[in-house]
């Protein structure tokens, strides 16, 4: 009961942060339809006559979708943690009694299900501007979507314990949102079908663009999608609670 009320007022607060800063928020999806804009004509060429959209260009608008998606989600912990401390109410969260992991975790789900309002605006956006038409084959999606979220997850959760030791990384979860664009992008080998996200985000991809279904994804990709994000959400949380320890030992977590 407890765990559910934990998840329950941390989605109440993610649903009133967005309503009540919802001119906030649409500038927000302005920003990253904007940058899309920019990718997409760059892309294609600005005034390039009889501009065919093909495969390539539905890749390029479910690899930014599912690019956003993701960087939304490994960014609540961090950033969250972040403003917490600046307002002086990180204490009072690690004096709850579920712990500061378990707020932790129900404030990025719960976030990224109010995220999925703006990735799914965008979705629409970017398909109605290039004129592209995908498989939104929501059965087959969500697993994906599912794994791709829990190893990305972990990746929150390592960058969540640097924020509560150095507090100011800002800067390099800068520089993680580009290194977040490789793993989305690169093609999984023998050995990049492990990096977090790549080889769901693969899936995606498929699935979108080239019609995959559940039954069409070996086995073989299914365990290496399962064992790896597993493994990176329990190493997010096992850094995250040493760096918890130690910012505890210091007499620095809440402070800024």
């Amino acid at each position: 009961m407890k765990l559910w009320l934990g998840f329950a007022a941390m989605l109440k607060k993610e649903v009133i942060l967005m309503a009540r800063y919802f001119v906030n928020s649409i500038g927000g999806i302005i920003t990253i339809y904007f940058i899309f804009m920019l990718i997409f004509w760059g892309y294609t060429g600005i005034g390039t006559p009889g501009l065919q959209m093909g495969t390539t260009v539905e890749n390029l608008v479910v690899g930014y979708v599912t690019w956003l998606m993701l960087m939304l989600a490994w960014q609540t912990i961090p950033y969250s943690l972040l403003q917490e401390t600046q307002e002086g109410t990180m204490e009072q969260l690690c004096m709850s009694p579920l712990g500061l992991t378990a707020l932790s975790g129900f404030m990025v789900v719960a976030s990224a299900i109010t995220d999925m309002l703006i990735v799914v605006a965008m979705l629409v956006l970017t398909m109605a501007t290039t004129g592209t038409s995908l498989n939104i084959d929501i059965i087959s999606l969500l697993p994906l979507v599912l794994l791709a979220l829990t190893a990305v997850f972990g990746l929150g959760f390592f960058c969540g314990g640097l924020t509560l030791l150095f507090k100011r990384i800002q800067s390099y979860l800068q520089i993680g949102q580009f290194a977040l664009i490789a793993l989305v992008a690169v093609d999984p080998s023998s050995v990049s079908r492990w990096f977090p996200t790549t080889l769901s985000s693969y899936w995606i991809q498929g699935v979108m663009t080239e019609g995959a279904n559940l039954s069409g994804i070996p086995l073989a990709d299914w365990l290496t999608m399962i064992i790896s994000s597993a493994l990176y959400l329990l190493m997010g949380i096992v850094v995250f609670k040493l760096c918890q320890a130690k910012a505890k030992r210091q007499g620095t977590l809440g402070h800024f």
